[in-house]
């Protein structure tokens, strides 16, 4: 009973958020207005500089709020070692999306992810070197939807080969898939109408030949099967392992020799 009381309480905060997000929106356009609210709660008083060796770029309208393609390249620069990349999806429910914890292996980045948007936005990635200085750009997206909305969660393709990793390395990118329907805790059940828990991917690690490439922790703002590509082209021969974790615990794992 304590259970029940307590989800419904969290889950009509998230509404709450969502609605508040979403009022946010004039003439459905990304709104600037709504990024210093997000940046003194994520970042507090910290300098946050635009430059031109961290760049994000998306579609000027997504065909999908449910898959919506970003693209994030860092150039390395003398000096500056970025020690982690944070995704932020200003009107979203939860604003930020994912962290891509670099290596030296990642410093100059070409990645690629699929995201969801509730409603139009700017996309922000925010690099955090070393010392502690703090890099940034920003794109502006139409979408719409991606996070809510109703849906059978008893289709048996949502969860069908759970966990399987699909793994491609060609033309000096990486690229992975994982079979995982990433619940929002959002969306609404079309049989009966409540809220479908939430249950999404967590975490994913890339090592290769033992050494961590990047880890990539998520948000609910991932899209569903979670996509990820970058630029990696070892100079030798080895295996790249993969492992994920979801919200239930479970891990999946992968490896492949390239």
């Amino acid at each position: 009973m304590y259970e029940f009381v307590y989800m419904n309480i969290i889950k009509n905060i998230i509404i709450f958020f969502l609605l508040i997000s979403t009022s946010l929106i004039t003439n459905a356009a990304a709104n600037p207005d709504v990024w210093p609210y997000i940046k003194e709660r994520l970042f507090e008083d910290k300098i946050i500089e635009e430059v031109d060796f961290l760049k994000i770029d998306g579609p000027a309208r997504a065909s999908s709020g449910a898959q919506v393609p970003v693209n994030i390249k860092l150039s390395q620069k003398p000096g500056i070692e970025i020690k982690k990349l944070t995704l932020i999806i200003d009107s979203n429910p939860v604003q930020k999306a994912a962290t891509y914890h670099l290596t030296g292996n990642t410093q100059n980045l070409d990645l690629s992810t699929r995201i969801r948007m509730e409603t139009d936005s700017f996309v922000r990635v925010v690099g955090e070197d070393s010392d502690g200085k703090l890099y940034m750009s920003k794109v502006a997206i139409r979408a719409s939807g991606g996070c809510s909305g109703y849906m059978n969660s008893a289709d048996p393709e949502l969860t069908k080969d759970l966990g399987k990793i699909l793994v491609k390395a060609k033309e000096k990118y990486l690229t992975t898939r994982i079979k995982h329907p990433n619940f929002t805790g959002l969306q609404k059940d079309s049989i009966n109408g409540w809220f479908v828990p939430e249950w999404i991917v967590t975490q994913v690690r890339y090592d290769f030949n033992g050494e961590s490439i990047l880890v990539a922790e998520n948000g609910i703002s991932m899209s569903q099967d979670p996509y990820l590509k970058f630029g990696f082209a070892p100079t030798v021969p080895g295996t790249i392992t993969v492992s994920a974790t979801d919200t239930k615990g479970q891990i999946f794992l992968k490896t492949k020799s390239i």
